[in-house]
């Protein structure tokens, strides 16, 4: 079930499905979905989007939590005109930027393994985006939607304190891709996401916990 995980004083808590919010000051939001936010859900001093599919961007999700100050991050080549928020950013790998004293750095999530048709990925390299989030001084890493990609190799030089994974296959790398990415990656901690709530993405995150535990030095928590 979602739930809450407090890590160096900031609490982080995944809603459901891809959906994270982060306790800063003014909540920040990463791929807010309307069927997992809640209506008495805070609004955003920043809200980012990995990738333009329905489940991920999603404006009516998006601009229930936008106040006048909200800030919206989404990939490079997003419609933002159902979007009612006026401060819009676009990223794709490797740009970096600054928004509200958080540093956020595009990085590659996309599909090797997971295809609509033959030849033609979910999410084919470009569409869109993870990220890496640096905030009150912890460095968070969100995949997004992607298999386990030779790009991740790199992000281990970037001493994440605490990484999402999505673990559900069918659109992402399933649970034993994700253990192997937590295993690249080295985060000191792992939580699943993306899982159990789209048909085809039923995953048990005890089994992942175990997995990725087995193999030492990474904590996982299960929310």
């Amino acid at each position: 079930m979602p739930g809450k995980h407090k890590i160096k004083g900031l609490d982080i808590e995944w809603l459901g499905h891809a959906t994270v919010k982060i306790y800063t000051e003014r909540p920040v939001y990463i791929d807010p979905f309307s069927e997992v936010v809640s209506a008495k859900d805070s609004k955003a001093c920043l809200i980012v989007s990995t990738h333009p599919h329905g489940d991920h961007f999603d404006p009516g999700a998006i601009n229930a939590l936008s106040g006048e100050e909200t800030e919206i991050v989404v990939t490079t080549g997003t419609d933002t005109r159902p979007i009612t928020a006026s401060i819009i950013h676009t990223l794709e790998a490797n740009d970096t930027l600054i928004v509200q004293s958080m540093e956020i750095k595009a990085v590659h999530a996309y599909n090797t393994k997971r295809f609509r048709s033959p030849g033609v990925p979910f999410h084919p390299k470009g569409f869109g985006m993870g990220i890496l989030l640096k905030v009150q001084g912890i460095s968070l890493y969100y995949a997004g939607d992607t298999d386990l990609v030779e790009e991740m190799t790199s992000l281990r030089d970037e001493n994440i304190d605490l990484a999402f994974l999505p673990i559900g296959g069918k659109y992402t790398m399933n649970l034993d891709e994700a253990v192997e990415a937590a295993c690249v990656i080295q985060a000191k901690c792992v939580i699943p996401v993306h899982y159990n709530h789209l048909k085809g993405t039923e995953a048990d995150p005890e089994e992942f916990k175990a997995k990725v535990e087995k193999r030492g030095g990474i904590e996982v928590i299960v929310l």
